[in-house]
């Protein structure tokens, strides 16, 4: 998987294990790209490497492409159900789904929680759960709506990791600024229209949009910037060490 085209929305993102941004204004069509994905609405005009998504094979999307909407929607009532659960109903062996089971909650330290109750959890561990459900199947595409600001920093670096060691493509919608800093590549969607589909670099040098549609930069970009119009960088660093770097070299 190469590439996503969602011809309505003019959005294109690039897959094979690159991480994409989503982020707008509210009611600008972020979720939309996620539900569409997994046939939550509408997606007719959806392609992956330029074929319709609704010419592949449901057990194809089904093991390929997994989406972990912002709802409380859990399948059963234990961490440990949950996590065996969308690996049963793709037809794994209890051997495998056991030795994925340990292998995740392992990286990811909630083998304390595996007993647990979902709803008796602090929603930051829900989150986790519920995303590490639909993470552990390793699927080529994971959409994830806005549910990165639930998770501390660490558990958020060790998600990035393990996505990025199994080479997966992964596509989050986001409103906080900072998070766009973890992403490869950047959409800005308003109006239901892809505006801008782009690397993060380039998204960020020079004038940036987002603070004309009341939208953050991530802190360190904006300094960057404000350091550029008093000629102090010749150019947007994206941390803070590379920036005390440059200014007193």
């Amino acid at each position: 998987m190469r590439k996503l085209t969602i011809k309505d929305n003019d959005v294109f993102i690039e897959l094979d294990g690159i991480i994409t941004a989503i982020v707008g204004p509210t009611n600008s069509g972020k979720t939309v790209i996620l539900k569409k994905l997994c046939n939550r609405i509408e997606n007719k005009d959806v392609k992956i490497d330029d074929v319709p998504i609704d010419e592949y094979d449901i057990n194809f999307l089904r093991n390929n492409i997994v989406v972990c909407l912002d709802d409380n929607e859990y399948k059963q009532e234990y961490v440990a159900e949950e996590l065996f659960h969308n690996l049963n109903l793709l037809g794994y062996r209890i051997d495998e789904i056991t030795s994925k089971i340990e292998e995740i909650t392992k990286i990811f330290k909630i083998e304390k929680l595996m007993s647990e109750r979902i709803d008796s959890l602090y929603l930051e561990d829900k989150i986790l759960v519920k995303i590490l459900s639909f993470l552990i199947v390793d699927p080529k595409i994971i959409a994830i709506d806005d549910l990165f600001s639930y998770l501390d920093p660490k558990k958020l670096e060790i998600l990035f990791d393990y996505i990025r060691k199994k080479n997966i493509s992964m596509i989050y919608v986001t409103t906080n600024p900072e998070h766009l800093l973890l992403a490869d590549d950047i959409v800005l969607m308003n109006n239901y229209k892809a505006i801008i589909c782009s690397d993060r670099r380039q998204f960020f040098s020079g004038n940036s949009v987002l603070p004309y549609m009341g939208l953050g930069l991530p802190f360190i970009i904006e300094m960057s910037h404000n350091l550029e119009l008093y000629g102090l960088v010749d150019k947007t660093y994206e941390s803070i060490e590379k920036v005390v770097d440059h200014i007193w070299k």
